[in-house]
């Protein structure tokens, strides 16, 4: 993206699109390093698996500062893995509330799985610390990232699921996206999942 700025705004917004786009790129170009295989018979006898190496799961957020924040809002509440106050988030969560009294709750997560086109629907495993990976569904859908359309990923849970307080609990997970690996820090999510789970109800 070439920025012809010519006002603060339009600074302020390629700087956030050049972030953004800066970190969407280091996912897609992280190279693919397969894991040491667990000794034979290991998995056998009921052992844990090994925490995945941040070589092969490359920290997303730490170059912007990203952090777990909830914004507060229990008419719409929203968790965003963010920089704070600002635009530029890699992954958010929305609550929807479905007719018949449940809840799910709406993901995103911005970034570009490789060989995958708008509306493929595809599998991905998230893993947090040494325990086993938990697989999720996701599709292709639009979304709009600083006024663009893309097609990014996004899956729906229902707010019971076993993923958010194994994040709540956890120091890092590690998400294979289709071949696109990266982690992300789990600081502060405690408490921003209790609170955005809690008027997720």
């Amino acid at each position: 993206m070439i920025c012809d700025a010519k006002s603060q705004a339009m600074i302020d917004k390629c700087f956030r699109f050049a972030t953004l786009a800066a970190a969407a790129t280091a996912m897609i170009s992280t190279p693919l390093v397969a894991q040491t295989a667990s000794p034979p018979g290991e998995s056998a006898r009921g052992a844990k698996p090994t925490t995945p190496s941040r070589e092969d799961y490359p920290d997303a957020g730490q170059a912007f500062g990203m952090v777990w924040d909830y914004n507060g809002n229990v008419e719409d509440p929203v968790l965003a893995f963010q920089v704070p106050e600002t635009d530029n988030q890699l992954w958010t969560m929305g609550c929807k509330k479905q007719a018949d009294g449940s809840v799910r709750i709406a993901n995103m997560i911005i970034a570009t799985p490789k060989e995958l086109m708008a509306e493929d629907r595809f599998g991905f495993t998230i893993r947090v610390d040494d325990a086993q990976s938990i697989g999720v569904l996701a599709r292709m859908l639009p979304a709009q990232v600083e006024g663009e359309n893309y097609h990014m990923p996004q899956f729906y849970l229902p707010n019971s699921h076993s993923l958010f307080p194994a994040l709540a609990r956890g120091s890092r997970a590690f998400v294979n996206l289709n071949g696109n690996k990266f982690s992300v820090h789990l600081k502060g999510s405690g408490e921003a999942l209790t609170k955005f789970l809690k008027a997720c109800q």
